[in-house]
């Protein structure tokens, strides 16, 4: 019974010995975040993906954050606002809307010799509920799909090349 419960332990331990935290290494070490551009008439949003996108890639453990090996450039250029409502004769009180941005990404390496990917597309869609101030509750919204196309963003700069 040991013999066999050492076997197992050794046969588990060699399996993991292979695994890297946070995957494969990536085709940089360290990665520069260029300011965001905004070419949509929706203002004070490339602050918000900025950090998003600084946070999701300071998460992984394989890159560091600043000037060095590659350089990030981000624009948002779409954002849209599609109402809908659950009543079929209200075609003009909107109870809920459709909510999306549209970034695209250039991700550069040794100097902007090498491209990875070229304006590349993350999108990020949610509905939103009006319960008061559809202004400050659509707001709200931001951060968290800015948080899910930051995690897109890191996920494709990150992939093994």
């Amino acid at each position: 019974m040991k013999r066999l419960l050492a076997l197992f332990a050794a046969s588990v331990l060699s399996g993991c010995s292979a695994y890297h935290l946070g995957g494969p290494k990536p085709a940089f070490r360290s990665i520069e975040v260029a300011p965001v551009r905004n070419s949509t008439a929706r203002t004070g949003t490339h602050a918000v993906l900025h950090g998003k996108i600084i946070d999701a890639l300071a998460g992984d453990p394989r890159v560091k954050i600043g000037p060095g090996d590659a350089l990030l450039e981000t624009e948002i250029t779409r954002y849209q606002r599609d109402g809908f409502t659950t009543k079929t004769g209200d075609a003009y009180a909107f109870t809920s809307y459709r909510v999306s941005f549209e970034v695209r990404c250039t991700l550069t390496v040794d100097g902007g010799k090498r491209v990875l990917f070229k304006d590349r597309t993350f999108k990020s869609v949610s509905t939103l509920q009006v319960s008061g101030d559809s202004a400050a509750e659509e707001l709200s919204l931001s951060p968290t799909l800015f948080g899910d196309i930051a995690s897109q963003i890191r996920e494709a700069a990150t992939a093994a090349w």
